[in-house]
């Protein structure tokens, strides 16, 4: 449910499950889903394509015999009140009167029926009853309450029959190069033999921004996102989940299992840097020390610096030379800044209140900070550790640990926005792995 571009399926599946239906109400997400998963999604606004109609068409289709039952379903139903950034977002409405009539924040989050979609969630789980569920979110829901309830004991409440157990799991610890924190709601039927969370398998050294996409380094984006990347070293961590990523099969929708193509890689497209953010970009710094190894050579990126340490305190002394160094005219009026090309083409400065990290530089010794749905607006909290550009679909797929066959379909933006809302693959696995251990635990 809330299939996205599939990435949970994807995990699942490679933790031995057969999935037989898939919910998406985005067509883009959806047409990548059947691109790489299979033809067994349904593009269908969830509010509107309810659970009976669903298991009609799996009778009718096969997938599903009478009185069959399923041991699985899964899904990430959006909830974006509970989410770190929905919050701020709903908040600065609130204050500036508009976000309907409500002006108490702890309104807001439960007002907004996205909020409330889980609650379809659970109306699949009481129609197919299967033996166990999976249902992701954003870890800030285990922080809100609903009146003086937790509004994490109000979903388990809304499950009935099942022992229903919660854990923020951080997807870092299970080998995705990427600090994502999601909290994931694990239930199992009373009559059945309760499934366990999976233990962490690189809390100790997780994966870093450099392990993921080493091979993509100093490779050009493209118009079109097609490049060649050659893997540069063969046994190191890193070296093992780019391996992992290339061989790593999807299965298109003619039934053909595929692999990445040798070093041919799709996606790696972003969006052009204008002449505004290329003297900007050069000022944001990672915080991360210089790298060298064989050909590999990475500048020292100290001391860390976000767009509110270099705007507005550096704009006389170092912006404004370095505009004009470009050709840039820059100039304050009515109290804000300006900067104008040759072409006659404006920016203005963002301002700094609420903004302060609008620009921030990804560390390369470090997972990638969390991929967002924001990326399909801009990148600008995205920038390459290296590179005075954004990140490429293709880069931050790699973070969530999609495979390089898994070719993401739609506009540029739509391809951010399904990677950003998806679920880390190889997190899905880890989960899925422990599920079907009970499974077949229940099978003895």
């Amino acid at each position: 449910m809330f299939a996205g571009p599939g990435g949970l399926s994807l995990g699942l599946k490679e933790a031995g499950f057969d999935i037989i239906a898939a919910v998406e109400m985005d067509s883009d997400a959806g047409a990548t889903y059947r691109h790489n998963i299979g033809n067994h999604t349904e593009i269908e606004d969830i509010t509107k394509f309810s659970p009976k109609r669903l298991r009609k068409k799996l009778l009718e289709n096969g997938s599903l015999s009478e009185g069959e039952s399923v041991s699985l379903i899964a899904g990430g139903p959006p909830c974006p009140g509970f989410s770190l950034i929905g919050r701020s977002k709903i908040m600065d409405l609130i204050k500036k009167g508009e976000y309907g009539d409500s002006k108490d924040a702890r309104h807001a989050f439960i007002d907004d029926p996205r909020n409330k979609l889980f609650l379809e969630f659970v109306k699949y789980v009481n129609e197919f009853k299967p033996d166990y569920f999976v249902m992701e979110n954003v870890s800030g829901m285990s922080s809100y309450q609903i009146e003086d309830d937790p509004v994490v004991e109000v979903i388990k409440s809304k499950f009935k029959g099942y022992v229903v157990e919660e854990r923020i799991l951080s997807a870092a610890n299970f080998g995705v190069p990427q600090d994502r924190k999601r909290i994931i709601f694990l239930g199992s039927k009373k009559t059945v033999k309760r499934c366990k969370f999976p233990q962490a398998t690189h809390s100790g050294k997780p994966l870093t921004t450099l392990d993921a996409i080493k091979d993509l380094w100093n490779i050009t984006p493209t118009k079109d996102g097609k490049v060649t990347a050659k893997e540069i070293e063969y046994s190191s961590s890193g070296a093992k989940f780019r391996n992992r990523m290339r061989n790593w099969e999807c299965v298109r929708q003619d039934g053909t299992n595929v692999k990445s193509k040798g070093a041919k890689k799709t996606s790696h497209w972003t969006r052009n840097v204008n002449d505004r953010d290329k003297v900007l970009f050069p000022f944001i710094k990672s915080g991360s020390p210089a790298f060298s190894k064989g050909k590999m050579k990475i500048h020292d990126s100290t001391p860390r610096q976000i767009y509110g340490d270099i705007y507005p305190d550096m704009w006389n002394s170092h912006l404004v030379p370095a505009f004009k160094k470009q050709g840039l005219n820059a100039w304050k009026r009515d109290g804000r800044h300006h900067i104008k090309n040759k072409n006659g083409k404006r920016w203005l400065m963002y301002p700094t209140k609420g903004f302060k990290d609008k620009m921030r530089r990804i560390r390369w010794d470090k997972p990638a900070p969390t991929v967002v749905a924001h990326l399909a607006k801009d990148g600008y909290m995205f920038i390459h550790p290296a590179e005075d550009r954004t990140i490429t679909v293709r880069e931050a797929a790699r973070f969530q640990s999609f495979p390089d066959s898994f070719e993401f379909l739609g506009s540029m933006s739509s391809q951010f926005r399904q990677v950003g809302n998806a679920v880390p693959p190889i997190l899905s696995q880890a989960i899925g792995a422990e599920i079907m251990i009970a499974i077949k635990s229940n099978q003895k």
